[in-house]
């Protein structure tokens, strides 16, 4: 019986931080703004800079705040890559931004799991990735400027 609970205690001990990690865990964030028709709008996200971390993308979100997203810097991503909604459980607004970080077209409400390709035909230097309907709500449209360290104009 002893070696019982010492073995269930050494399981809860074994399992516990494993359950526990991921929801302390927290990927570094950072600003972006979006200047657009006057106003400035600020968000925090994450970065994807790698080709598995743009692969992952959002996917296994349940929730993204209006204040939150991902940021994809394709600079470095040799390959053609195209976009889609597998493993997203979110709507999102994605805007294609080129290397000056002006914003030359949106994809609006992309729907979760679904495989259909998202791109403007334009070469992008990065995505960003916001929560679907934000674009609309907050009256973003392709020539405003995004700002971060990214583009080389702050954050």
């Amino acid at each position: 019986m002893k070696k019982l609970i010492s073995l269930a205690v050494l399981a809860v001990a074994f399992v516990s931080p494993a359950l526990v990690l991921p929801a302390l865990a927290q990927t570094p964030t950072e600003p972006v703004s979006i200047v657009s028709g006057g106003k400035t709008h600020a968000f925090q996200v994450e970065v994807a800079d790698t080709l598995p971390e743009i692969s992952k993308g959002l996917s296994g979100r349940t929730t993204l705040g209006k204040d939150q997203g991902l940021l994809m810097d394709f600079r470095q991503v040799r390959e053609q890559y195209n976009l889609n909604m597998k493993g997203v459980q979110v709507d999102l607004d994605m805007l294609f931004i080129d290397g000056e970080g002006m914003v030359r077209a949106i994809a609006v409400n992309a729907r979760p799991g679904s495989l259909r390709t998202i791109a403007p035909g334009l070469g992008s230097a990065a995505v960003l990735q916001i929560a679907g309907g934000q674009s609309q709500a907050l009256g973003l449209k392709p020539g405003d400027i995004v700002k971060n360290k990214m583009f080389g104009n702050g954050g």
